[in-house]
């Protein structure tokens, strides 16, 4: 049956059974599916834009054999007897197939990749329900959240299972994002929080086999005539994405991860100002908080005294102020017993505070902070506004991958049920608070977990990566697979998080943190840029000056991604479709629309190859020209990265007032937390 722009269908299942189907074919040329046995129930989290469900126009066509619908330039065809599924071009090009006979050489049927439809357990209750886009023999997978594996995710198993990686080089990750973009032009996102495994090759190299475990799905098929067109209107759908103020653009400087005080933070501050090397934000991590009792929102005031007077003093110097942060509470801090008290943390079966060990060993057993309660959530809000009261202006949200599988949350869901989403509902509640208390303008978080939607509470980071060039290889495909799940400001570690980092990696990394849209020196050994030597110094206060330079591009392009839902860095496979050599490169990248970065991941003179799509290029630092369409290498010494830039420079310099004053220093006259970027 047909209701306006939705086709209601009946399927007979193998024991002869009915379930239904039903397609909403969308104005933006998604095609929405729910696939149910009875009756289709409200999702629990829904990370759609309900307001921009409207429908579509649709032709629809029946014959014996096949119903034939035909959308914005598309065709979705259904086979009558036998069951197929398939999206088509406008020239009868093959988009998207439901994977049907996938089955192994040795009898009819066995060894069956899962067809469309459902598991039944052995009291006939529904299990799970199966999708099997066929996979072609020649076809790329891209997107899925921020995984550090092979950025074409054709031949891995890619679980949505949020964790904390501990050290960013495996399958796991923080961010896990149930859509991924196919090289055959669609997208496809399934609206599902939970966990289960997409197979991309792995199980048979024919099938993407997904299995999720509900007795109900809604998911979305996404063609488009571009992948930049599909990704826009995935980021539109589980969206709107919102832009990070014009200040964080700028370079943000953590005081260091292990034990700090305030005689440190501000010599830290000092040195840059002495050395003329601009910064935006000045990060307080972990040690602002007292031993053991992370994260009770409570100074040391033993390390850090007045500290009103010394964030005060911080912010005439120009800086903006961020805190670490996470929501687990340790049962040694007061605030445990408050959140007990009021039925603020997730519980046990029993009613009691759920506690675990969430620091592997190395802090207290804690609580956590259950966002699905309002009151908690509001609660846990106040506790941040008061830092914000005191001139904080940006949390960094870590954490809350390590959801317990047993906990029992407010809504009734398990940890098992809320591990993924458990990280949206922490992040948005920040944000929402930080946008009230310091005006939706400067509306930001630093987050590491995550989940659809993300780009609606910027900016991601990266996690924790090995020092290495391995590492910073891994960052990078991370950020390269989460770019095309939708989430468009991201950031990580210049220089690695754990581990001793060497002068060398420190500039390699840092020559490509600081081509991102947001750029964090941090780590658990120090990144002072005058700690490693006068020529890293020279080195780093070169490249941090030239993204003072691009700032007029970076914020022209920030502005750009919003409004068109695109992302800031973008691999050469986004631009370049059509292009063979561009479906594999992860290497490089564009830094906005029209300059192409090569990070080199080697310390001294090390040799780069690298691709330069069709075009003409210029080098930005030695002004060379480059045809495109073509393969080069290079030496490149240590102060020298290959970045490129199509027809005129990009972002010419602000005028600075006085000659010799570095951009990034706080202004003389004009408010006084105006910063000059």
């Amino acid at each position: 049956s047909r209701e306006g722009g939705t086709l209601a269908l009946a399927f007979t299942d193998r024991s002869g059974e009915t379930f239904l189907g039903q397609f909403t074919f969308l104005d933006t040329g998604a095609v929405r599916v729910q696939i149910y046995r009875h009756k289709f129930e409200k999702l629990k989290y829904d990370v759609v834009d309900q307001t921009i469900l409207k429908e579509g126009e649709l032709c629809l066509e029946e014959s014996e054999q096949e119903i034939r619908v035909r959308f914005a330039g598309f065709s979705l065809r259904f086979g009558k007897n036998p069951f197929s599924m398939g999206l088509y071009g406008q020239t009868g090009e093959v988009i998207y197939e439901e994977q049907m006979k996938d089955v192994n050489s040795v009898g009819e049927g066995l060894d069956q990749i899962p067809p469309l439809g459902y598991f039944k357990d052995e009291q006939g209750k529904i299990t799970g329900i199966n999708l099997a886009p066929k996979l072609h023999w020649d076809e790329h997978i891209y997107g899925l959240g921020e995984h550090f594996t092979e950025f074409d995710k054709r031949g891995q198993q890619v679980r949505m299972y949020n964790a904390d990686t501990l050290g960013c080089r495996d399958g796991a990750a923080y961010k896990n994002i149930p859509f991924y973009i196919s090289s055959y032009g669609y997208g496809l996102f399934v609206n599902h929080c939970g966990i289960y495994d997409f197979e991309v090759g792995s199980r048979s190299s024919s099938s993407i086999s997904i299995c999720v475990p509900d007795r109900q799905l809604e998911y979305y098929l996404i063609p488009g005539d571009s992948l930049k067109e599909i990704l826009s209107t995935y980021m539109k759908l589980t969206g709107p994405a919102a832009l990070p103020p014009e200040w964080s653009f700028g370079l943000w400087y953590s005081t260091g991860f292990k034990g700090n005080s305030r005689a440190n933070v501000e010599k830290d501050a000092a040195g840059f100002r002495e050395h003329q090397i601009p910064c935006s934000v000045m990060h307080f991590d972990c040690y602002w908080l007292r031993e053991n009792m992370w994260c009770d929102f409570v100074w040391d005031d033993a390390q850090y005294p007045d500290r009103i007077g010394m964030l005060a003093e911080l912010k005439k110097q120009g800086f903006r102020i961020c805190l670490w942060i996470n929501p687990y509470i340790s049962r040694q801090a007061e605030l445990f017993q408050e959140g007990c008290a009021g039925g603020y943390l997730v519980k046990k079966e029993n009613g009691e505070a759920y506690t675990a060990d969430l620091w592997h060993g190395l802090l207290p057993w804690c609580g956590i902070v259950d966002f699905t309660n309002p009151d908690a959530a509001a609660w846990y809000q106040s506790k941040i506004a008061g830092l914000l009261s005191e001139g904080v202006d940006v949390l960094k949200t870590d954490f809350a991958e390590d959801i317990p599988e047993d906990a029992v949350f407010f809504n009734g869901q398990t940890g098992k049920e809320m591990r993924n989403f458990y990280s949206r509902l922490y992040n948005e509640a920040v944000f929402a608070v930080t946008c009230r208390e310091k005006g939706k303008e400067n509306g930001l978080v630093w987050a590491r977990s995550g989940c659809a939607g993300m780009q609606k509470f910027p900016v991601c980071w990266s996690g924790d990566p090995q020092s290495t060039f391995e590492g910073m290889a891994a960052t990078l495909r991370g950020g390269l697979s989460l770019a095309m799940s939708g989430v468009p400001f991201w950031s990580h570690d210049m220089g690695g998080f754990y581990g001793q980092v060497t002068g060398e990696v420190l500039v390699r990394w840092s020559q490509f943190g600081l081509f991102c849209s947001h750029s964090r020196l941090h780590g658990t050994t120090t990144r002072q840029p005058w700690a490693y030597g006068e020529e890293v110094l020279a080195i780093l206060k070169k490249f941090i000056a030239i993204r003072y330079e691009l700032m007029p591009y970076i914020i022209e392009n920030a502005k750009k991604c919003v409004e068109e839902g695109i992302s800031f860095l973008r691999p050469l496979v986004l631009e370049h479709p059509q292009d063979p050599a561009a479906a594999s490169i992860w290497d490089e990248y564009y830094f906005g629309e029209r300059m192409l970065v090569c990070p080199v991941f080697g310390g001294r003179d090390a040799l780069r190859k690298f691709y330069l799509p069709e075009g003409e290029w210029t080098d930005y630092l030695t002004k060379e020209r480059y045809e495109g369409g073509r393969w080069y290498q290079r030496r490149c010494p240590l102060d020298y990265l290959p970045l490129f830039y199509k027809g005129e420079a990009p972002g010419l310099p602000k005028k600075q007032g006085k000659k010799g004053e570095a951009p990034g220093l706080p202004k003389k006259q004009g408010k006084k937390e105006e910063m000059q970027l």
